[in-house]
């Protein structure tokens, strides 16, 4: 899977940032990708117990552990996230360590 990295870059600018480097976006793609991808495995396993080829919206949903919700501006937390990335990048940890620390919040 590739999320390409413009639109990461954009949306950590869009979260306040004035310069951001190529290690960031590609830090942040990676987490991104990574949830993403535990995410849809687990939403093919709920469609699958409910006997379906197809995966729903509502399997995403309990795949991310969030009520289906009909607002678009609820349905993604890359917001949240970016935020707690800048807010731990301010309290002076390394971009490694805020990669763990999200992963860690995953399991």
């Amino acid at each position: 899977m590739a999320i390409p990295k413009a639109p990461i870059k954009r949306i950590i600018q869009e979260a306040g940032a004035e310069r951001v480097s190529a290690g960031a976006v590609d830090a942040l793609t990676e987490y991104l990708e990574d949830y993403a991808e535990d995410v849809s495995k687990k939403a093919v396993t709920y469609a699958k117990y409910a006997k379906r080829k197809t995966v729903k919206e509502e399997d995403i949903a309990l795949a991310i552990d969030r009520p289906k919700t009909e607002s678009p501006h609820e349905k993604h937390d890359i917001l949240d996230v970016i935020k707690d990335v800048f807010e731990a990048a301010s309290e002076g940890k390394g971009i490694e360590d805020i990669i763990k620390s999200f992963k860690k919040m995953e399991k």
